[in-house]
């Protein structure tokens, strides 16, 4: 599936946004067949409890309203793309299957669908026109009347995504006129990345500040601003809930051993600061202000403690990180198990929401920003990403991860977690890169500090969804920061590899990326699957060998060459020659029942590496044109 991307050095420096094509369907939204039960709307007179319900919508009724206020409706200059749907969404670069998952889907939902509205259809193929249209439209509530009510949150369903710049589209608005006016907005898609698609999220803004001044006259809106062009907003199950006088939410948690942000999921024990960076970010839901408002984060695993985290007054509405660079204790490998719990001086009325969850293993043999394995019970989320995910890249895709060094570390070689649709046959380079080259305009993907042979992905990889691939001696790193990569090749597509993508904890855009030959270097990723070796044991690298056979008898000559090489082998069989250049890139391939003569002369001056393999063996040697 082809999809569109952020190019990674933007998030450092203004950038462009790119789009490969795609070619899905468009699919006909259906009209609802559903008995639909009205409801009926709250006395404005009748005072209310923490918690209740006092606005519901599930768009069984469409426009039309299923509320007991009244019908909902459009504004805007494409106000008109907004549409009640039972399917989802279709286009250029959305496909039906990223469809909502409220809890009353089944009824109908609402949905802004850009991405198709944006797409010119000939002969059945969905296309992105060359210049898309960034659009504007809102849907707008009925007029409430919430003077008995005046606490109240705006709690709703949705699943969205965005392309092209960095921030959000999507707007919460507010009006206390009926609408005349909207002097409020909220965000709709805090926390969210450009270009990703979390699934379906519940939403929550306060809207007791926004309409302090006359909530007799309350409309709010769901505005997607001109500001991207491309993807879907789906919305569902729209609730106004009465405050509780006294409700901290912990929103999100974080234990960042670097203190940048990245949160590793395995780490060697010498590779911890002194301090790390933990805490959360807080709410206040309630009606009332809080006092003393504390996150408490306790770890139990080898070495317990705990880390408790003023952070003072919290007006209601308003949202605080609460966080400090924590002092550690030594840490002896093992799994570490982190429950974070906000708290203030008033008893909390809902203590459901004051926990976060969040694992880390100290762990001498791999250092992974994946925590595949090790996280809560229930939590673990995630995807693949590889060889089919984009035009144009089948082969010499390649996939970064961000590693910080602390101290100097040994790698041996890189462990790569495979997805389950990966087909034996392609094959891999590894690679350690430095970040400065990596970061150059454009990148430059040559220049490297280490570098394996290219290692087949075998059948037995495949069932067991891991491949080790070693480099030629073990590479000892300096402290700083580097990047781990994996360069896939599919032959043509022939044989596609899935690397696993972790997305439990959501990553910086810095920490995994994809570099796509003669194109630029995206943010896709969230935290692959591309762990560091650091005991080989147990795994290849330990005797200093990929994972198939070295094949023998192997000659070629002369070597520097102008050109014309001579490739030996001792006896007869079967075998594939493949000339690689230094970005992995295949420049020239044959096949052969034994020796052979090549001519190179067509290619430019410089080093390549030649492939020879059979069914079960492969060799690789360095070959320079002068």
């Amino acid at each position: 599936m082809n999809q569109r991307y952020l190019i990674l050095t933007s998030l450092l420096m203004a950038g462009t946004v790119v789009a490969q094509q795609s070619h899905e369907r468009l699919q006909k939204v259906m009209p609802a067949d559903q008995t639909v039960v009205s409801q009926t709307a709250p006395a404005p007179d009748v005072a209310r409890d923490g918690g209740d319900i006092i606005f519901n919508e599930d768009f069984a009724n469409g426009f039309a309203g299923n509320n007991g206020f009244g019908a909902w409706t459009t504004s805007g200059p494409n106000g008109n793309i907004w549409k009640r749907s039972l399917t989802g969404p279709v286009g250029a670069y959305s496909v039906p299957t990223q469809k909502i998952a409220s809890p009353t889907v089944a009824n109908g939902f609402m949905a802004f669908w850009s991405d198709s509205a944006n797409c010119m259809c000939s002969s059945g193929a969905a296309n992105w026109p060359a210049s898309p249209t960034e659009w504007d439209g809102a849907l707008e509530s009925p007029e409430l009347n919430l003077t008995a009510t005046p606490s109240v949150m705006l709690q709703w369903s949705q699943r969205l995504r965005w392309c092209c710049q960095t921030i959000s589209p999507h707007a919460v608005e507010v009006s206390t006129d009926g609408g005349q006016t909207w002097p409020v907005t909220l965000e709709a898609a805090s926390g969210i990345a450009t270009n990703n698609d979390p699934g379906t999220q519940t939403r929550q803004v306060m809207l007791t500040a926004a309409i302090a001044t006359n909530p007799a006259n309350v409309k709010f809106r769901f505005h997607h601003n001109p500001t991207a062009a491309a993807y879907h907003w789906q919305i569902d199950d729209v609730q106004l809930i009465e405050l509780f006088s006294d409700d901290m939410k912990l929103d999100y948690a974080f234990l960042s051993h670097t203190g940048t942000g990245e949160e590793y999921g395995r780490i060697p024990s010498q590779q911890f600061y002194p301090t790390m960076l933990m805490g959360g970010d807080v709410i206040n839901n309630g009606a009332q202000a809080q006092s003393n408002v504390t996150v408490t984060v306790d770890v139990a695993g080898p070495v317990a403690f705990t880390a408790i985290i003023n952070g003072g007054a919290v007006d209601p509405g308003v949202t605080s990180t609460i966080q400090e660079d924590h002092i550690l204790p030594s840490l002896t490998p093992g799994l570490y198990n982190a429950t974070a719990t906000v708290s203030a001086d008033n008893p909390d009325q809902v203590p459901a929401n004051n926990t976060y969850l969040r694992n880390f293993e100290v762990n001498e043999a791999r250092y992974s920003l994946d925590g595949i394995g090790n996280h809560p019970t229930g939590l673990e989320s995630t995807g693949t990403i590889g060889t089919s995910s984009f035009t144009d890249a089948e082969d010499g895709l390649v996939l970064l991860n961000y590693y910080q060094v602390r101290n100097p570390l040994t790698v041996h070689g890189l462990e790569i977690r495979l997805g389950s649709t990966t087909v034996a046959g392609g094959y891999v380079i590894a690679h350690l890169r430095d970040t400065i080259p990596v970061f150059e305009t454009p990148p430059n993907m040559t220049t490297v500090l280490a570098e394996t042979d290219p290692t087949d992905v075998t059948a037995l990889n495949v069932t067991n969804g891991v491949m080790y691939v070693c480099f030629p001696s073990p590479v000892t790193l300096s402290p700083n920061g580097y990047f781990a990569s994996v360069s896939l090749f599919s032959n043509a597509g022939a044989s596609h590899i899935r690397v696993v993508d972790d997305l439990t904890v959501p990553e910086p855009g810095i920490t995994s990326a994809i570099y796509i030959p003669n194109d630029d270097l995206y943010s896709n990723g969230n935290a692959y699957a591309i762990r560091l070796i650091l005991d080989p044991a147990g795994t290849a690298c330990a005797v200093g060998i990929n994972e198939q056979d070295e094949l023998q008898g192997v000659s070629m000559f002369p070597n520097p060459t102008n050109g014309l090489v001579s490739v030996r082998m001792a006896t007869p069989g079967n075998y594939t020659i493949a000339v690689l250049d230094l970005l992995g890139q295949t420049v020239f391939s044959t096949r052969t029942n034994g020796s052979v003569d090549l001519d190179l002369s067509k290619q430019a001056k410089g080093v390549y590496m030649v492939r020879i393999s059979s069914a079960d063996a492969s060799t690789v040697q360095r070959l320079t044109l002068n």
